[in-house]
């Protein structure tokens, strides 16, 4: 069962077809339906016995996005993105933490943190260079 004969598309039929496709994906866009709103993050305020601390998310994706740290007695109970304003500034998207960003406090308070600065005790000896190389250097 051959669909050769069956079917007769030519290059110009193809060009247009994706022309008009390409079209009907930009004016889909372009129009604003009346029921639309814009989410907003609302902004949650601090309780009376918490504070908001500023932090930077420390995970290896190299953004540095901003975290919110409510914070009780000294002990970081959640950590939230930034969600104060709006999501453009000077034509930027604003950076907003992801899932591994915000589970830091799990990172800060984990049984498996350096609790304390780690010293490396090895001896320090003095040598030239071709001894640590082992030969002879020739001039």
């Amino acid at each position: 069962m051959s669909l050769n004969g069956k079917f007769k598309i030519t290059r110009r039929d193809a060009l247009k077809g994706g022309s008009a496709l390409g079209a009907l994906a930009l004016a889909g866009n372009a129009i604003s339906l009346p029921f639309a709103s814009k989410a907003m993050a609302k902004e949650t305020p601090a309780k009376p016995d918490e504070k908001i601390v500023w932090s930077a998310c420390t995970v290896n994706c190299g953004s540095r996005c901003p975290l919110r740290m409510h914070v009780v007695d000294g002990e970081i109970k959640w950590v939230e993105t930034d969600n104060t304003g709006d999501d453009v500034y000077n034509h930027n998207h604003q950076v907003r933490a992801c899932l591994r960003g915000r589970s830091m406090r799990r990172r800060v308070y984990s049984p498996d943190r350096l609790k304390y600065p780690c010293f490396a005790w090895a001896s320090v000896v003095k040598a030239s260079l071709s001894a640590s190389l082992g030969m002879r250097l020739m001039i």
